[in-house]
């Protein structure tokens, strides 16, 4: 599966020093929107450490982006997970659109 995977998700994979998790996120600030979309499954799949720090920089980029307000993300963040076969990634997709104040749901 790894041979599939993006340029994104392999670097994740891989990055290991402060430089490597550098280039990591600044990939995900410059990535085309459309893409990262795309990718959120195998971001989701990533060690704990860098899942959090792809969701930190996602959830700027996702707030800053034209007409997303926090109903339209948590709606966009569900639309995606519902496409994933396995309920921890469903969940961890859901939770990079929920804003640090939420609380996910019972």
């Amino acid at each position: 599966m790894e041979d599939f995977d993006s340029t994104l998700i392999r670097r994740g994979r891989k990055a290991t020093t402060f430089a490597d998790m550098v280039e990591f996120t600044q990939s995900i600030h410059q990535r085309p929107f459309g893409l990262l979309l795309e990718e959120l499954p195998g971001l989701a799949r990533l060690s704990d450490t860098k899942f959090n720090l792809a969701t930190k920089v996602l959830r700027r980029r996702f707030v800053n982006e034209a007409g997303l307000n926090q109903g339209g993300m948590q709606t966009l963040g569900d639309q995606i997970a519902r496409e994933v076969a396995s309920p921890w990634i469903a969940e961890r997709i859901r939770s990079i659109f929920r804003l640090e104040d939420d609380t996910p749901p019972s």
